[in-house]
């Protein structure tokens, strides 16, 4: 159950109290449905509700047509969402192929008559305009090609259907941002060169972050390196066109003129900004919607660039004794780490990436491995010493750590820098030359159908009437589990019901015409009788001059 919010809404009226109005909750027993018939509501509205009429049934959707893996279609203006495949959806698109039938849906869970999708042929044309390699993930060996940055336990990569790179982030708020061990190296030709990426990220609700880079950063937080490119696709960049769940392809065109961002071939952003480097990093940050568990998919990465080999390492996770970089001399905890990564490395490297706080010298920045102290250099030019900055420093192991003898682990593990004021670690691992054996897992199956999320709140309080507003929002689902309605409880009396048989979402005005101040309940009813049930309070408020 999503957690219970509480809005008030007040007004400068005098405050009128009047006696507590009991309305009896309908037994539970009466009209009970098997569990295999979805749940029913009948409408109702206490003499002081006023519910909203319900109008004819929604236009039909236009221009329905099926390419590339998706079913797409002209959004229909005030409804709330569509029927295709048998699932509901927020958005005008869905992926599958086929000639499928959409039905539009308005708030009340009414449907249109159904219109049957075209089928298109498919465009793999920009395969060929990368000019560079091309990654569908059919090879299940990650690391090998990539360095996945994310909070551990919370980004979790694992290998989809037909070689898709799926990464679940369960705990939410969560960016995984996945930096490509080759480099974008860009040519002489008019077009300097491009970067492709098909995913579902940018869809509602959600990001996608693409940052061109010199060096070989994992991260760079919210303020980049002065000589990198970043290109941001949100709700703000072409809105309403990119359903949840489904794969767009997005490219970065660098020109000597500018850059170009491309989604499925048309331009939907440029900028006059002209790469002053040869070569960068690619950085693809991945941001899932805030409201459900976090899933994104990639299934092609292209970038323009000759097949160089890369060089070929093992990453060993570590994890620091504190994650807030001590000052050079301050006390350490006494919490080390497995030195058994680097008992038969030749070599080896500590790459960590840190948030920047106020201040610091990160001249003097060093990880203590035991007794010893390892320089850490950052890996990029430019990069900004804002607060909340994040930065990417890496340093040469020294051969006393290296080999078989030696203590089991080294303590303390810890990084340290002259005025270090709220730095912290974000993550830390060492590298060491050899081939990854790191093999991802199979993604665990599609989410289950959601809820659409509930809100809401009073609006034009006055000191005799006000007027709520619910809204229930699908966009971000990939899929919505209908609803039956809702119903609407003040002082812990039932007052009125508003039934949407397999709805989706929309929005409700009701009008309350009590006066005084009253505690209100709003309960989303889902159609499958098994399913929990969504709530909002609220507290109608009015107070005294």
């Amino acid at each position: 159950m999503t957690p219970r919010r509480r809005v008030i809404a007040a007004s400068g009226a005098a405050a009128v109290l009047i006696a507590a109005i009991l309305v009896l909750r309908e037994s539970d027993d009466r009209g009970k449905k098997p569990s295999s018939e979805p749940v029913r509501l009948t409408r109702y509205a206490a003499e002081f509700v006023t519910l909203p009429s319900q109008p004819a049934a929604p236009a039909p959707p236009s221009s329905v047509w099926s390419s590339d893996g998706r079913v797409q279609w002209a959004a229909v203006d005030g409804v709330a969402g569509y029927e295709v495949f048998g699932r509901l959806v927020g958005s005008p698109e869905i992926t599958g192929s086929g000639r499928a039938d959409v039905r539009a849906v308005d708030a009340f869970g009414q449907r249109s008559i159904p219109v049957r999708a075209e089928e298109r042929p498919g465009d793999d044309t920009w395969r060929q305009a990368v000019g560079g390699e091309l990654d569908d993930f059919d090879d299940t060996f990650l690391e090998r090609r990539y360095h996945l940055s994310g909070r551990r336990g919370c980004v979790n990569p694992g290998s989809g259907s037909g070689g898709r790179l799926v990464i679940d982030m369960p705990c939410g708020n969560d960016t995984a941002v996945l930096r490509s061990r080759s480099l974008l190296r860009l040519n002489e030709a008019d077009e300097l060169g491009r970067v492709a990426v098909v995913t579902d990220a940018a869809g509602p609700h959600g990001k996608l972050v693409l940052d061109l880079v010199p060096g070989t950063p994992d991260r760079v937080g919210p303020v980049p390196p002065s000589d990198a490119i970043r290109v941001v696709v949100d709700d703000s960049v072409a809105p309403g066109i990119r359903g949840a769940g489904v794969l767009h392809r997005f490219e970065v065109v660098l020109t000597r003129s500018g850059v170009r961002v491309l989604q499925d071939g048309s331009q939907i952003a440029a900028s006059s900004v002209v790469p002053q480097w040869r070569e960068a990093s690619v950085l693809i940050g991945l941001t899932p919607p805030p409201s459900y568990p976090g899933r994104v998919e990639i299934d092609t990465v292209g970038l323009t660039g000759s097949h160089q080999p890369v060089d070929e390492v093992t990453e060993t996770q570590i994890v620091a004794g504190t994650l807030r970089v001590l000052e050079p001399d301050e006390e350490a905890p006494g919490i080390g780490t497995a030195r058994t990564p680097l008992r038969g490395a030749p070599s080896a490297r500590l790459r960590a990436t840190m948030r920047l706080g106020k201040g610091g010298d990160v001249n003097g920045l060093v990880a203590q491995l035991g007794s010893e102290r390892v320089p850490l250099k950052p890996v990029v030019s430019g990069w900004s010493g804002a607060p909340d900055s994040e930065l990417t420093v890496v340093g040469d192991v020294p051969a006393s750590l290296l080999g078989q003898s030696g203590p089991d682990s080294l303590t303390p593990f810890v990084l340290r820098m002259p005025g270090a004021s709220q730095a912290e670690v974000l993550e830390s691992y060492l590298e060491v030359p050899g081939r990854s054996p790191a093999k991802l897992p199979n993604a665990p199956e599609e989410p289950a159908p959601v809820l659409p999320v509930m809100t809401a709140e009073f609006t034009a309080v006055t000191p005799n009437e006000a007027t709520l507003v619910i809204t229930l929002d699908a966009a971000a689902a990939r899929s919505v589990a209908p609803v039956a309605g809702f119903e609407v409880y003040v002082d812990s009396g039932h007052v009125a019901t508003l039934p949407m048989p397999g709805g989706i979402g929309g929005r409700h005005e009701l009008k309350i015409s009590l006066k005084g101040s009253h505690n209100v309940e709003v309960r989303l009813r889902p159609e499958n009788p098994e399913a929990q049930t969504d709530s909002r309070w609220l507290e109608l408020s009015r107070s005294s001059r």
